[in-house]
């Protein structure tokens, strides 16, 4: 019996959606993360996914923008998850998760921003993320696929966030100039 351990990923490179969401977990998870932002959408599969389905699929998106905003949580056996939702005109045309059938799941492609225990937690960043609309466009992105074994999911060279992006969002006026101290410190408070 093999391990269905394979999947296919969208990797997100705009460096100004990396740097937003490289704070976020990184503040949320007290640690940053060495994977790029990505999103799974395919898999988990017994066998690896052709080069021709990868091509397949990048040229179904190649023209897509992705939304990536509107966040939400649901609970899982080791306690909950922190997300925000994604979006683009073809995504789900290339969506094929058999664990998570859209029969029975619905479409509910995410970005996880934190999975562990502390719900308290969890919800103070998404009341933070509500208040503030953190919303997101990436044009920049790859196809790519995971396979068992792998030493490290993504390339050494991945895109570097842009550590100015939450300022970048300030200086648009897309969110308020508190929002880097009001996420830490609501994510940071102690009940």
């Amino acid at each position: 019996m093999s391990i269905r351990s394979n999947f296919v990923f969208v990797v997100f490179n705009d460096p100004d959606v990396v740097g937003v969401i490289d704070f976020l977990c990184c503040v949320l998870n007290e640690k940053r993360s060495h994977a790029s932002p990505h999103l799974t959408i395919q898999g988990p599969f017994n066998e690896k996914v052709s080069i021709d389905s990868i091509s397949a699929i990048k040229r179904r998106l190649k023209s897509d923008v992705f939304f990536i905003g509107n966040p939400g949580v649901f609970e899982t056996e080791q306690g909950i998850v922190l997300f925000l939702r994604v979006n683009s005109d073809n995504l789900i045309k290339v969506w094929d998760k058999p664990d998570f059938p859209l029969s029975t799941y619905g479409f509910n492609p995410h970005i996880t921003l934190y999975e562990g225990s502390d719900k308290a937690r969890a919800k103070r960043a998404l009341d933070c993320l509500k208040k503030n609309r953190v919303e997101l466009l990436c044009r920049e992105f790859d196809v790519v696929q995971y396979v068992p074994k792998q030493y490290d999911m993504f390339p050494i060279t991945s895109i570097k966030g842009n550590e100015g992006a939450i300022s970048t969002l300030i200086g648009s006026g897309k969110i308020g100039s508190s929002f880097r101290s009001s996420f830490m410190a609501a994510v940071n408070r102690i009940e």
